[in-house]
């Protein structure tokens, strides 16, 4: 007796016979499993946009307001995606602000006029009050090139100038028509240059009159940097503040958003 109990407890222990025990063990664990563990919820699809939304700003350009003040960026103008307008800037049309530049227009006004162009790494500020009773707002006109890299705070550069990069333009200083500051320059506060003059140094001086070729060329360089700015700004969905404009216009007139 006890040697037939043997034999068939051999036979039952074979690795043939343990295979399927061992699959219908497995399956049922792996049902248990399933029971004990619900698969995951399905994104809602509030969840869905609300990653989105983050998804989107991540790359957006920095348009800060400042209590009533927003930045105004005409519809054809160029912000590149990481330069930083904040409070009382306008950007007119045409007009360029390249990457990593900041303008920050916490407590006056910055305009940058029609196909200007503010190349890479510029800082733009206005002081409160200008020590030398000029306007303490920084306006730039029309057709002015400021090179990378320059610092401009509460001055005035007329049209058809050419700023060059690395300058330095204080409170109160003053660029007239059809000049050009060269690079490196410093412009001490309240220094004025006279219209066709060509100025350099650290304070920057009088070198010399400008030619009327040289004058010429002047406004064919911001029309060319227009011009590549096209190239870029093609890259990009259209991007300007004038909705909140129409918004207004449309609260105004009583017209349903």
């Amino acid at each position: 007796m006890a040697a037939s109990l043997a034999r068939l407890s051999r036979k039952t222990l074979q690795p043939s016979r343990l295979l399927p025990l061992r699959r219908l063990l497995s399956a049922e664990s792996a049902a248990a499993a399933a029971v004990a563990s619900p698969p995951p919820p399905t994104p809602t699809p509030a969840a869905a946009s609300e990653d989105r939304v983050r998804w989107d700003y991540r790359g957006q350009r920095r348009i800060i307001p400042l209590g009533q003040w927003v930045p105004k960026i005409a519809v054809d103008a160029y912000v590149a995606p990481n330069a930083v307008l904040a409070g009382q800037v306008t950007v007119c049309d045409g007009a360029s602000v390249w990457n990593g530049s900041v303008l920050r227009g916490d407590l006056n006004k910055i305009t940058v006029g029609f196909q200007s162009s503010v190349q890479e790494r510029c800082v733009l500020h206005a002081a409160w009050s200008s020590p030398t009773g000029l306007p303490a707002e920084t306006f730039i006109e029309r057709y002015v090139t400021v090179g990378a890299y320059c610092l401009l705070r509460s001055c005035t550069i007329e049209p058809e100038c050419i700023i060059g990069q690395h300058s330095i333009l204080m409170e109160g200083s003053l660029v007239e028509t059809n000049s050009i500051l060269e690079a490196g320059s410093v412009l001490p506060p309240g220094r004025r240059i006279p219209t066709g003059e060509l100025w350099a140094g650290n304070p920057a001086k009088f070198i010399r009159k400008l030619t009327h070729e040289e004058i010429l060329e002047i406004p064919k360089l911001a029309v060319a940097i227009n011009d590549l700015m096209q190239n870029h700004f093609s890259e990009f969905l259209p991007y300007s503040t004038v909705y909140l404009e129409v918004e207004k216009m449309k609260k105004a007139l009583s017209i349903p958003l």
